[in-house]
């Protein structure tokens, strides 16, 4: 179930963790205000399917780092392994149906979430096998975004492209702090991680998609 934590390393990541959820929460809102203007439906589906996944992966993130030890910390983990799947393909959602669009938009959608709600399935059913493999389906479905890199420059901004490709980097170096588990403070680094990738295409969905309506 990973090494034991010391209180300073805790109270680091559940400060993380807090502010994680509080920025989220208000990011959400934001992009609620930014599109409703002027979205479709297909538009603000696609947002909320995001932002959905985005607060669901932190909110389970922080329910199963900070919970005590017990019968709920382990249904909490369970949760918050498949929430992250989910949090991947929700920020793909609004560049495959709204900034790429056509068939290879949809495609992508389709073979991203196939994989997603696999990868969360298998999480919730067997939560302690494939470790390693599901770290690197994780990283698979984060990255196979470049099988489409042609249709992306067609029909994306560069500075989107950017901020997609910098918030992959920062998700796939994080990778590398939760598993040095013998590093201090390795949790509350690999989730301050995981903030400024999502901030990364936070800032990618605002610009592409919600101002783009």
């Amino acid at each position: 179930m990973g090494r034991h934590y010391s209180r300073a390393e805790r109270i680091a990541d559940g400060l993380v963790h807090a502010i994680g959820l509080a920025l989220a929460m208000g990011a959400c809102a934001a992009l609620a205000a930014l599109a409703l203007p002027a979205a479709d439906a297909l538009r603000m589906a696609a947002l909320v399917i995001y932002a959905g996944g985005l607060v669901t992966m932190l909110g389970c993130s922080a329910a199963y780092n900070l919970m005590p030890e017990g019968d709920w910390k382990g249904i909490f983990r369970r949760l918050d392994h498949a929430a992250i799947f989910l949090m991947i393909a929700g920020t793909y959602t609004p560049f495959t149906l709204v900034a790429i669009g056509g068939a290879w938009g949809w495609s992508l959608f389709g073979v991203v979430w196939a994989g997603a709600l696999a990868g969360a399935m298998l999480k919730l059913v067997w939560p302690h096998r494939f470790e390693r493999l599901s770290i690197a389906v994780y990283l698979l479905l984060g990255w196979v975004i470049l099988l489409a890199l042609g249709p992306m420059f067609a029909n994306m901004s560069l500075q989107a492209i950017v901020l997609l490709g910098v918030g992959g980097l920062l998700y796939s170096l994080g990778v590398l702090f939760h598993l040095w588990e013998r590093l201090k403070f390795q949790n509350a680094v690999w989730h301050a991680f995981v903030l400024a990738a999502a901030a990364c295409h936070y800032v990618a969905v605002v610009s592409e998609v919600a101002l783009a309506a």
